[in-house]
């Protein structure tokens, strides 16, 4: 799967947070991080399931398939399927959330086949 770790903090994402768990590695401190301050995984695609590789295929195909493991397999946190949209007035949307430490949105053609994305910066 490919996915960012995320922190919630008072609402809103804080990557400082993230840093300072993954700065404690080990111990009562990477304990005490984990608890204070848990990390989210963020999945916004897959590219290796059942063993085997996803890449070849189109973004669309491997989005459905995200979706549906999401479906049949319901995860909750602190794992979350990243929300996906090809409207681009709910990208615009998007892009308001700036108060929720959103910092930019990605874009993936859906005819591509790398998982390579554009970050986009969530404010103007």
């Amino acid at each position: 799967m490919n996915g960012e770790l995320v922190v919630w903090e008072g609402g809103r994402l804080v990557f400082a947070r993230l840093q300072q768990c993954l700065a404690r590695r080990r111990g009562a401190g990477a304990a005490a991080a984990a608890r204070t301050w848990p990390a989210h995984l963020v999945v916004f695609d897959v590219v290796r399931l059942a063993g085997a590789d996803l890449t070849p295929w189109h973004y669309a195909r491997r989005r459905a398939a995200l979706e549906t493991l999401f479906a049949d397999t319901p995860l909750t946190a602190p794992f979350t399927l990243c929300p996906s949209t090809t409207d681009s007035a709910t990208a615009r949307d998007w892009l308001t959330w700036t108060s929720g430490g959103l910092e930019e949105l990605c874009f993936k053609p859906l005819r591509a086949r790398n998982t390579m994305m554009l970050g986009v910066p969530g404010w103007s």
